[in-house]
């Protein structure tokens, strides 16, 4: 305990010794207390997303590729239909790189942006299985089906629809047999569309027949898509400037807090578009709350629930998943009673639980949304067909996230689109067989890079920093403080002054 203090008297030497020792403890408890906190506040001002924030440029200029695999089932045995139950094959994947720019920024005052989004999808022929440019693909005809599905409760109307349709050979086939390039992006050029929609213009928009079709004289699953602002919607999103928790939250699409497809919850816009995710902190404790994921795909959300703990890069996060209980139509959950799209509630559910009805946001087609292959679906529906090999591990739809950040780790978003097949009454549909029909079924894919999980590791240990070095102050500070004592006690003992001796008188 020398330096400044070595010159000193043993009462200023304790003085000086027990207060720096004390203060260096008093500091390093501050400082571990403090620097957490500081650091969320300057890190929290990253995650506002507005010009010149770090959020705000990964939201525009995404650093992970994005990638959309599509599977069409192809009916092998449709030549056989009357007799024999079909048999589907899988094809693909095809397989897209698919880039997201956002367009028509509007920063509102209530703290919200509101956007559309342009999607552009380009085949990446390396990591697709077959031929996309001379693939061909044999399923049921959707047109078809739909105008079968429409009027199905105008019985008049739909028997001189269907003599228009036989008697001019607008169709002559209840199946499409054409180029899976057609069927995804290019689009299949329909006389049965083009004459419908030609007839539909003709007519006074109030005495217009309920047959909801694609605005489009082609049909394909994605044609159209591919470079639309309109077609994914209008979203408006928290931008996180009020609360950071408000972060990427949808608050309206297409101007709108809630859907007509649904009722009550199922048709509230809620969650996030699966892109930027509120930041936890060090908030989180306990089983982490589920998460939902608007999908203007099925004008709904998808809510996931947490699974477990993983880790990616060296960086720890959470992993949510899709269960049985996203598409139960309220036979097992209550909750998602909503699904059913009945007009009376009494009819509810119409679907065995396993696959969601939406038709109203498919132009009035017989669609349904399920999980790859009836992953996680009632048996029902894989009894009228062959084919589907469910499994786990391949088809189910995964979110994770690293909870301090909000920064997704990764994304395995997979969902299944299928026809409700019906003879509805039509004449070419006479003893097509009664099932629930998948038709494709997609997986959209993004994971984190090694290069970004570095960056993400640097964000994650500055909290921690401060921590570590009040841990080491705290114990120089303590040392000090046990060898200020210490030397207090045994070296630096306060003298006392000589007593005055007493002279002796000599006798």
């Amino acid at each position: 305990m020398g330096g400044c203090c070595s010159n000193w008297s043993p009462t200023g030497k304790r003085l000086c010794a027990l207060g720096s020792t004390t203060a260096l403890c008093v500091f390093a408890l501050a400082l571990g207390l403090v620097w957490p906190a500081l650091i969320w506040q300057i890190a929290k001002r990253e995650f506002v997303l507005e010009p010149g924030t770090e959020v705000y440029k990964n939201w525009i200029e995404p650093p992970i590729d994005t990638y959309l695999e599509l599977y069409l089932w192809n009916w092998t045995n449709a030549d056989a239909y009357l007799t024999e139950k079909p048999h589907l094959v899988q094809l693909g994947p095809y397989t897209f790189r698919e880039v997201h720019e956002r367009v028509n920024l509007k920063w509102n005052d209530n703290d919200t942006l509101t956007f559309q989004q342009r999607r552009i999808w380009y085949h990446v022929p390396e990591l697709s299985a077959g031929d996309y440019e001379t693939d061909r693909v044999v399923t049921i005809n959707p047109v078809l089906l739909t105008v079968g599905y429409a009027l199905r409760n105008e019985p008049v109307l739909l028997f001189y629809v269907d003599g228009i349709i036989m008697e001019n050979d607008l169709a002559t086939t209840p199946f499409y047999d054409v180029l899976v390039r057609e069927m995804i992006f290019e689009g299949y050029d329909d006389t049965l569309l083009k004459s419908l929609l030609a007839l539909l213009a003709l007519i006074p928009e109030e005495s217009r027949p309920p047959i909801d079709l694609p605005p489009y004289d082609r049909f394909g699953w994605f044609f159209g898509r591919n470079g639309s602002e309109t077609y994914d919607g209008t979203f408006t999103i928290g931008t996180g400037k009020d609360s950071v928790y408000n972060t990427g939250v949808m608050r309206l699409w297409n101007g709108a807090n809630a859907t007509d497809y649904y009722r009550g919850e199922c048709g509230r816009i809620r969650g996030t578009t699966g892109e930027v995710w509120p930041p936890w902190g060090r908030t989180l404790s306990g089983t982490p709350p589920s998460v939902s994921v608007f999908a203007p795909d099925v004008c709904s959300s998808v809510t996931l629930q947490y699974a477990e703990e993983m880790e990616r890069y060296g960086i720890d996060g959470l992993r949510w998943i899709g269960t049985d209980r996203v598409f139960d139509n309220g036979l097992h959950y209550p909750e998602t009673e909503c699904q059913c799209t009945a007009e009376d509630v009494a009819d509810c559910p119409l679907l065995d639980n396993g696959a969601m009805d939406v038709s109203r946001c498919k132009f009035g087609a017989p669609a349904t949304v399920s999980f790859p292959h009836f992953y996680l679906a009632n048996e029902s529906y894989l009894k009228g067909i062959s084919g589907m090999q469910p499994n786990e591990k391949e088809h189910r739809f995964e979110m994770e996230l690293e909870p301090y950040t909000g920064v997704p780790l990764g994304v395995r978003a997979q969902l299944q689109v299928n026809l409700d097949v019906k003879q509805y009454g039509m004449t070419l549909l006479k003893g097509i067989p009664e099932v629930m029909l998948p038709v494709l079924w997609f997986r959209q894919t993004a994971s984190l890079t090694e290069e970004l999980a570095d960056d993400i590791k640097l964000i994650l240990v500055l909290p921690d920093i401060g921590v570590y070095v009040a841990y080491a102050l705290g114990a120089l500070g303590i040392i000090g403080l046990v060898l200020a004592v210490y030397f207090s006690v045994t070296r630096w003992k306060v003298q006392s002054p000589p007593q005055p001796v007493e002279a002796k008188t000599a006798l």
